[in-house]
């Protein structure tokens, strides 16, 4: 077991004892989804309710250990509450805030990974937030995610919701960069 599948596993064992939905994004998602990726963190989507974000970070604050120095802050800014795994591997807990993110974490997919049973953002699900992302390495990882499984793609589903995005963004790359790999 790697040490990102060791804190992923902490991390996922916490969420569940709090009863906190929750789904794997990043690196270790696509992974999951059968394509390679050197990836040095865990990253976590979670649903809170708006008014309990605070008490839950906290709480969550005392079975993890904070990544920055002033992390209710750092959630207040930008969603995230970056902790430290037990093994010291950095853990970003993302809280969703709108209902199509409690969406996608409902559709999550349970995968076994390093032998635990964890949701996966589904792979048409982890798409589309690689492909809102600017950053290259998330388009990259559409890209290769979509290369793999362009077969399989649930596209009815997933199509409508990158025209959306792309017209929402006035981003017409996320539908060059689709249609480029499943065409």
């Amino acid at each position: 077991m790697t040490s990102q599948e060791a804190a992923l596993q902490e991390a996922v064992t916490i969420l569940e004892k709090l009863s906190l939905p929750h789904m794997l994004i990043g690196g270790l998602a696509v992974i999951a989804w059968d394509v390679p990726r050197a990836t040095l963190d865990v990253d976590l989507h979670l649903w809170v309710e708006a008014d309990q974000l605070e008490k839950t970070a906290s709480e969550l604050l005392t079975m993890l250990r904070a990544a920055t120095a002033d992390p209710l802050e750092f959630l207040r800014q930008s969603r995230v509450l970056p902790v430290l795994s037990s093994g010291n591997v950095r853990v970003d807990l993302v809280f969703a805030r709108l209902p199509i993110e409690l969406e996608m974490i409902r559709r999550a997919r349970r995968k076994t990974i390093a032998g635990a049973a964890v949701p996966v953002a589904s792979l048409e699900d982890l798409i589309w937030m690689k492909l809102l992302s600017e950053r290259q390495q998330d388009l990259e990882d559409a890209r290769r995610l979509l290369r793999r499984h362009r077969q399989n793609l649930d596209r009815e589903y997933l199509e409508p919701r990158l025209r959306e995005l792309a017209e929402a963004l006035s981003r017409s790359e996320i539908l060059e960069i689709y249609d480029g790999e499943v065409t």
